[in-house]
C-alpha cells in the first residue's frame, strides 16, 4: 500500500463516520475527545517519513511491532473528514515498546496518548478482539460524576443499569468510574487500564467517558447505551423523582434467562474485591 492508499484503510473511513457523529452528538467539542485503534499490518510498501521515533512515556512490550492510529493533538472531530491525514496518524510500536514511530498523517498524536497506550496494552493481554479505545465528553455521564453519592463503579453501576430493562445484559460486567486523575497523565492511564480490564465502559471524574469495542462502531455504541441510561436518570430526577430503577428479582430473571447470571456475579464480587483493598 502506498502512502497515497492509506486513507482507502477501512479503519480511516470509519474513523470519519464516526468522528462526525461524536461532532453532532457534541461530545467532541472543539477538540476534545480521542481515538486509537490497532489494526493489521497494511498491506504493500509504506515509505515511512523521515522522521525520529518518538519515545513512549511507559514502555508497552505487549504492543510491540503493532500498528495504531491514534487522532491527533488538537484535531478536531468536526474536520476528519476535510483534514484527516492532519487529524489522525498512522503508528508502528518499536520492538521494545518504548518508542513509536508516524508512518503517515500527524505525528503529533493526542495528549491522552499514556492512556490510549495504557489501555490497548491491557485490551491485548484480556480483551484482544476490542481494537478500539474511544474517549469523549458526553455531558449527561460527566453531570453524574459530580454527584458525591455515585463516585464509585459500584454506585455509578447500580444507578445507571437499572434504568432500562436491557442495560445489565448489555453490560453484565458493570460500568467503572476512574478518581480523578491528571488528563494526559501516566497515573490516568494505569488506572484506566486497569479498570477496563473486565469493563467496556468508563467514566472518568468530571472529565469524559472512554469505550473499547471491537470496532469504533461498537464502541460507538457502548457509549451511546450508557449515555442513554443518563439522559433517563436525569429525566427522572428533573421531574422531582429519586430514580429507583429495576428490582433485584426483575434484574436477576433477566440475567438467568439470557446465562449471565453466574458472569455478573463474578465481576461483582471482584469489583467488591477492589473497592475494599
Amino acid at each position: 500500500m502506498s502512502n497515497s492508499g492509506i486513507e482507502l484503510l477501512p479503519e480511516l473511513r470509519e474513523l470519519v463516520t464516526v468522528s462526525t457523529w461524536l461532532a453532532q452528538k457534541g461530545w467532541s467539542e472543539a477538540g476534545s475527545g480521542n481515538i486509537s485503534i490497532r489494526i493489521a499490518q497494511p498491506s504493500g510498501e509504506i515509505a515511512a517519513p523521515a522522521k525520529l521515533p518518538i519515545d513512549i512515556p511507559a514502555a508497552v512490550p505487549q504492543l510491540a511491532g503493532r500498528y495504531l492510529l491514534i487522532t491527533a493533538a488538537g484535531s478536531r472531530a468536526r474536520e476528519m473528514q476535510t483534514r484527516l491525514a492532519e487529524s489522525v496518524g498512522l503508528f508502528q510500536i518499536g520492538p521494545a515498546g518504548n518508542q513509536m514511530t508516524c508512518l503517515w498523517g500527524n505525528p503529533a498524536a493526542t495528549s491522552e496518548l499514556p492512556a490510549h497506550l495504557s489501555i490497548q496494552a491491557k485490551l491485548v493481554e484480556s480483551r484482544p478482539q476490542h481494537l478500539v479505545v474511544l474517549h469523549s465528553h458526553p455531558a449527561n455521564l460527566i453531570a453524574l460524576t459530580h454527584m458525591a453519592r455515585l463516585q464509585d463503579s459500584r454506585a455509578i453501576s447500580e444507578a445507571l443499569l437499572r434504568m432500562q430493562s436491557e442495560a445489565h445484559l448489555l453490560f453484565p460486567d458493570g460500568i467503572r468510574y476512574v478518581p480523578y486523575s491528571t488528563p494526559g497523565s501516566a497515573e490516568l492511564g494505569i488506572r484506566s487500564a486497569e479498570a477496563l480490564e473486565n469493563a467496556q465502559v468508563l467514566l472518568w471524574h468530571m472529565h469524559g467517558a472512554v469505550a473499547t469495542g471491537e470496532t469504533l462502531s461498537r464502541a460507538l455504541d457502548y457509549l451511546e447505551y450508557i449515555d442513554k441510561m443518563a439522559e433517563i436518570y436525569w429525566i427522572l430526577r428533573s421531574a422531582g423523582l429519586q430514580p429507583r430503577g429495576m428490582r433485584d428479582e426483575d434484574i436477576r430473571s433477566s440475567l438467568q434467562h439470557f446465562n449471565l447470571w453466574e458472569r455478573h456475579l463474578a465481576s461483582k464480587s471482584m469489583l467488591e474485591r477492589i473497592l475494599n483493598r
